[in-house]
């Protein structure tokens, strides 16, 4: 693993349910870790969803193993939400994850408080 090339931060985040004012559970954004990432764009295509084109480009981010990131979080990159496609572990040496993405166009709620793992 080049590690010259993950010169990006990147934050996984994921859903947790949490109590509001009003004691009901709801369910928010919130980080998990922060690491450093290489994010290379390696496609773009459109498709039409209800009559509408939409745009979708596909990223690989690269970054050493965290054996805690699953398929069900979200990345975060310069303000943007990618959604986890596929993970790989490279060679399954448990030393490089090759993660698959693509943006997320609509709104995220997010909750600023931060966890880390």
């Amino acid at each position: 693993m080049d590690i010259g090339r993950t010169n990006k931060r990147i934050t996984f985040c994921r859903y947790e349910e949490k109590e509001n004012a009003l004691s009901q559970t709801e369910q928010a954004l919130a980080e998990v870790k922060t690491v450093w990432a290489s994010v290379e764009p390696t496609r773009g295509r459109e498709y039409q969803e209800a009559q509408r084109v939409r745009p979708e480009l596909t990223y690989k981010v690269t970054t050493r193993y965290h054996k805690e990131v699953t398929p069900d979080m979200f990345i975060k990159f310069k303000g943007r939400y990618f959604n986890i496609v596929s993970i790989i572990n490279v060679k399954e040496k448990n030393e490089m994850l090759e993660i698959i993405c693509t943006e997320n166009l609509q709104k995220i709620t997010f909750n600023a408080n931060k966890r880390e793992v």
